[in-house]
């Protein structure tokens, strides 16, 4: 048992390594999905793809400068 928790930690972190970048990647990818098929515009799907992105990662990045104070 304890195998196989070490391994799914190791794809885990080799994936994502923080819950918040895996979480915003997996939301960007529906929200583009669904812009894409709903609304049937490529543009807006990319544009909420990369803003989601850039957030989750804006995110991550002030909580790290802050746990580190």
């Amino acid at each position: 048992m304890r195998a196989v928790l070490r391994v799914l930690k190791a794809i885990y972190t080799f994936f994502a390594g923080d819950a918040i970048i895996l979480i915003t990647v997996v939301v960007a990818f529906a929200a583009a999905f669904t812009l894409a098929r709903v609304l049937e515009s490529n543009t807006l799907a990319v544009v909420a793809f990369v803003v989601l992105i850039v957030g989750g990662l804006a995110t991550t990045l002030a909580r790290e400068r802050a746990g580190r104070r």
